[in-house]
């Protein structure tokens, strides 16, 4: 469908599409991030070490990572519609096989699950994602931070359903059973008002092969290095926040789970608010802002130990500095010529730090301690600090 299409669409249709891929990206954010909060359990259950849960995790994002490599091509055939429907209910299905398999307690099956999982969660991610940019286009306004503000706050309230339900040691099968029975409720419900042909006109525009040294320029690297870095942030401490509370301060589960859900908490409201700041000074200086303040946190978590307090407050500050980094840098990514080529290729750079950094940060961690691992986070933050300024300054046209 083109954006010619698009334009014509009813208002009324255009919101109700709208509000659908909201609802999505809060569903892809909250059954995954519940079963997360409680990887000491996971990790306890299957009787592994940190470095082999690191390697768990891994074939995880080898299953996302492919998905991701595929998934723009199979869209460009089939529409985003379709794409979103197999993705969600696989990765339901997914998650759900993953916390069986580690009530039995085997690690083979749960890593065959994991894969399948994050593999159904990219293909949905990258399909969401198209529409999300779409709808943009159509309403001429910047919307993708306060979508991906939906996708933290259905993080949030995963983390916060998977911290109530370790404190009161709720059966970790039927807490993602009733998860994923919900995250399929509101597919069925929404699934309707997604238009056919999102992301289909693409393989005609890109059957005219472009050079890349039209569109693959230094600030495109320089874009590329910087979401790298800023998605291993975020993604490092989904994966390694809670148990680096559990094993570094020799807090309980529920204390490491409270630090995971202010982390979401602060990633939803930095999102929510953070279109604004970008809109007001320009997005190079808001990721940098934001940045050094995930340095802080990160800090802050490092040298407060026992104190849990410093580990509740850290979190928060790290979660604000890697909050706007993916949105924001997208979006930088597209304001120029071939959007949609330069698009792919950050995003890529993205999802893949995303999946795979934090798993191989897992080997680290055993071999240093989670606490020490995280000095080499905060590195890649400062790095981001410097590469961001490819992002640009400019701010947004009022409508």
């Amino acid at each position: 469908m083109t954006d010619e299409k698009i334009a014509a669409m009813p208002v009324a249709q255009v919101d109700s599409w709208h509000r659908t891929i909201l609802m999505f990206f809060a569903i892809l954010g909250m059954v995954t991030t519940s079963l997360t909060v409680r990887l000491p359990l996971v990790k306890e259950l299957l009787e592994v070490s940190t470095s082999h849960l690191g390697i768990i995790i891994f074939v995880g994002a080898i299953g996302a990572v492919i998905a991701l490599n595929i998934s723009g091509r199979v869209i460009e055939r089939i529409g985003t519609r379709p794409a979103i429907l197999a993705g969600l209910i696989a990765m339901a299905f997914g998650v759900t096989v993953q916390a069986s398999f580690a009530i039995a307690g085997n690690w083979v099956g749960y890593m065959i699950a994991g894969a399948l999982t994050a593999a159904s969660y990219g293909f949905a991610d990258v399909a969401i994602n198209v529409d999300g940019t779409a709808i943009e286009r159509r309403k001429q306004k910047s919307l993708m931070p306060r979508m991906h503000a939906a996708y933290s706050l259905g993080a949030l309230s995963g983390a916060g359903i998977g911290t109530v339900a370790a404190a009161a040691e709720f059966s970790l099968l039927a807490q993602i059973a009733i998860l994923a029975a919900f995250h399929l409720g509101v597919v069925a419900l929404r699934f309707k008002t997604i238009p056919a042909g999102i992301g289909q006109e693409v393989a005609h525009e890109e059957s005219v092969k472009v050079e890349r040294h039209h569109w693959l320029t230094p600030a495109v690297w320089f874009l590329s290095i910087s979401i790298l870095a800023i998605t291993i942030g975020e993604g490092s401490a989904i994966d390694w926040l809670a148990l680096g509370v559990v094993e570094g301060y020799n807090e309980s589960a529920a204390n490491a789970g409270i630090a995971f859900t202010i982390f979401n908490l602060s990633m939803t409201l930095t999102r929510f608010f953070g279109g604004n700041l970008a809109d007001r000074f320009g997005k190079a200086r808001t990721i940098q802002a934001l940045v050094a303040t995930g340095v802080l946190g990160i800090l802050m978590i490092i040298f407060g130990a026992p104190n849990v307090w410093f580990a509740w407050i850290g979190a928060a500050l790290w979660a604000a500095g890697v909050a706007l980094g993916f949105p924001l840098l997208l979006s930088a990514a597209g304001e120029a010529e071939h959007p949609a080529k330069r698009v792919s290729f950050v995003a890529a750079w993205g999802y893949g730090a995303f999946l795979a950094g934090p798993a191989l940060l897992g080997f680290l961690g055993e071999a240093w301690g989670i606490l020490n691992m995280y000095f080499v986070v905060a590195g890649l933050l400062a790095t981001a600090f410097i590469f961001s300024s490819a992002a640009g300054n400019k701010r947004a046209t009022k409508n």
